[in-house]
Parts: structure tokens; sequence; C-alpha cells
């Protein structure tokens, strides 16, 4: 799965212009990458969290 940092360097300009231009399957590849970030944001404060409890 793609870096969506890599978009810029895929020739879009803006993002706005991504969602215009871009094919179905650059934006689920987009998505799919955002979703994986969102995922493990939430599994590490998931974490972080139960871990806090314990030491009580």
């Amino acid at each position: 799965m793609a870096d969506v940092r890599t978009a810029p360097n895929a020739g879009f300009a803006s993002i706005s212009d991504f969602f215009r231009n871009a094919t179905h399957s650059q934006k689920k590849e987009v998505f799919l990458s955002v979703l994986q970030q969102a995922n493990n944001a939430q599994r590490k404060v998931m974490e972080q969290s139960s871990k806090g409890g314990q030491k009580r």
C-alpha cells in the first residue's frame, strides 16, 4: 500500500485535484492507507491506556 504522502508525487497539485482526477483504484489505495494509519493509531492509544490502568 502506498503512503498517503506520495500523492503529490503522483502528479496531483492538491487534494481537490486528486479527488477530481484520481482513478478509483488510486482513491481506494489512499483510503485503505489512511484507514490502516487510523487503526494503528487507535491500537497504540488503546495499548497505552491499558498499560496506564495496570499501573494503578
